[in-house]
């Protein structure tokens, strides 16, 4: 079984009103993953309705012209397949797998609420509760909390200051006019994707796309246009108290956006520096010299520019500062020395693998596409991952840590335990003196 070749594996199509199609053929199981991607998500919302796209990704659900509440995913369900669907900040995706004899079917279904959604006030309310109750779930965990309070203050003027679930004031005076008027705006097959994958015949399933969304009225919006963030002006640090058993701290460090040729070369940064089996802060920090318990990273990609987040948990008897120079001088040690080759190809390796079982998967082919033309700008590009990341030199990643890891693009997050606890302290005590 090999890999499909997007460039020249999958069909691309429009309809006169504005549709994006895209289509891949995979007959390995009897089986089709149909998604719609909407080219909106929490950054085409206005001031003062920030939650809306995500409160759509529950309202769509809840009835449209043809169909009851709730029917949209019993159908689906009884043929025996799935459905679900995300917010994110560019884009709500809908989907759905199931068996291929059924297309039509989820085709009629995606159409009907894209064209004739229902919508009423007590519809509204009762979906705004079960969203501000996500909210709630989100915010009990305490680190979801800090990672809210840091997006605010790492971004200013961009979106990405909200998370996509939104403001909560705003979710509670949204009412059916506002959301009326967003889903005309973005709802409409000028502002969407079709993808898909699987079990079918390209002649045959365009034809059924045709029948079903070509009588769809393209909507005169454009998309929203929104203020870029600036450069930032230095270090900034700031300092949170919240119900956590011990002391974490998040290093996060502007990056480029994803269609960037420096992403490649971050991602083998952060495996080697934190997220790999062995990477430097896991086996520093806190195996060799007990700094830490618990380190990790994470590369926050998107279609704008992004962040880079290192981590580290430690037990409150470590002083802060101490942690943070730890963290530090492990990135100044990339800066300074390039990996080494065993470093290289054992990061490589790491992130092909990852990718290997999504390339046979219809369903996650289906949202490579939709990730790599939405975010990325142009769904061919999952074609060159492999190569842009076997590029990548040691070089190339110790410039990206010169680069992009540099104190005046560093803020610092610190996250303190409510209480004293005597116990973690002592542990502490006790912990440190291995090193």
């Amino acid at each position: 079984m090999t890999s499909p070749n997007l460039a020249e594996d999958v069909e691309v199509h429009a309809l006169p009103n504005g549709l994006r199609i895209f289509l891949l053929e995979k007959h390995d199981v009897p089986a089709v993953s149909v998604q719609v991607w909407y080219q909106t998500g929490s950054v085409q919302e206005e001031d003062g309705r920030r939650g809306v796209a995500h409160l759509f990704e529950h309202l769509m659900f809840r009835g449209s012209e043809h169909f009851g509440p709730e029917e949209h995913a019993r159908l689906i369900h009884d043929v025996g397949g799935e459905c679900n669907a995300y917010t994110a900040e560019h884009v709500t995706v809908y989907f759905q797998a199931l068996p291929s004899e059924h297309l039509e079917l989820a085709l009629r279904l995606e159409a009907d609420r894209m064209g004739g959604l229902r919508l009423d006030p007590k519809v509204l309310d009762t979906e705004r509760e079960v969203v501000i109750e996500e909210f709630h779930r989100y915010l009990n965990n305490p680190f979801a909390r800090a990672f809210i309070e840091f997006r605010k203050r790492l971004y200013v003027c961009h979106p990405y200051h909200w998370t996509p679930l939104g403001d909560l004031e705003h979710l509670q005076r949204l009412s059916v006019e506002d959301c009326l008027a967003f889903y005309r705006t973005h709802y409409a097959p000028n502002h969407a994707a079709l993808i898909l994958t699987g079990d079918f015949r390209p002649r045959d399933a365009l034809a059924l796309v045709e029948k079903h969304f070509e009588p769809l009225a393209a909507s005169p919006a454009s998309l929203r246009a929104y203020e870029m963030e600036g450069p930032q002006a230095g270090p900034q640090r700031f300092a949170m108290t919240l119900p956590v058993e011990v002391p974490v701290l998040a290093l996060a460090f502007r990056i480029p956006e994803a269609q960037h040729p420096d992403i490649p070369a971050l991602s083998v940064l952060d495996a080697v520096l934190a997220s790999g089996r062995s990477a430097r802060l896991g086996e520093n920090l806190v195996k060799k010299r007990p700094v830490s318990v618990h380190t990790g990273g994470h590369l926050l990609v998107n279609r704008d520019p992004g962040l880079y987040i290192t981590y580290a948990a430690y037990l409150p008897s470590r002083r802060e500062v101490t942690v943070v120079r730890a963290i530090q001088n492990e990135i100044r040690r990339i800066q300074e020395e390039a990996i080494t080759e065993a470093e290289l190809q054992g990061a490589k390796n790491r992130l092909l693998s990852q990718k290997i079982f999504q390339h046979y998967s219809m369903e996650s082919l289906a949202g490579e596409i939709g990730w790599a033309e939405f975010i990325e700008g142009d769904y061919r590009r999952r074609d060159t991952l492999r190569e842009r990341l076997e590029a990548v030199s040691a070089i190339q990643v110790q410039r990206a840590a010169q680069t992009y890891l540099t104190g005046d693009r560093m803020t610092v997050l610190s996250v303190r335990p409510e209480k004293f606890r005597l116990t973690y302290w002592l542990a502490g005590l006790f912990y440190s003196l291995r090193g």
